[in-house]
């Protein structure tokens, strides 16, 4: 059976490019525009990673986060949030909210495959 992947970002040219990236190894994808959507869809579907941005409307990545660390159903799902936001209080504050990987925009598709399958095994 495929691992789920669920990929969380308000703009969906990043989701649509994200899920061809993931999709071309093997993975499940679902999609949310939010934190709130995420978490809908999570009461619903069981994911193997949740790839987030952490800048969006209603519910940023780091709540989501907190959320899911809190639920014992994904308290240890691995959690990689990819953002534009670089410095060292923003890793920080992504840490200690439970994320699993931080990594930096722009990401290249090869290093995305490689610390998804890093944190999924």
């Amino acid at each position: 059976m495929d691992k789920k992947v669920l990929i969380v970002d308000d703009c969906a040219t990043t989701r649509k490019l994200l899920s061809y990236i993931i999709r071309e190894r093997g993975y499940e994808i679902f999609g949310a525009a939010n934190g709130i959507e995420a978490l809908e869809m999570l009461a619903v579907n069981d994911v193997d990673l949740v790839v987030t941005d952490l800048n969006m409307p209603q519910m940023d990545g780091l709540e989501l986060s907190k959320n899911l660390r809190s639920d014992t159903t994904y308290d240890d799902t691995p959690i990689i949030m990819i953002t534009t936001e670089a410095s060292s209080v923003d890793r920080k504050l992504g840490m200690d909210a439970g994320v699993t990987t931080y990594l930096t925009k722009p990401i290249s598709p090869q290093r995305l495959v490689y610390e998804i399958e890093k944190v999924i095994r």
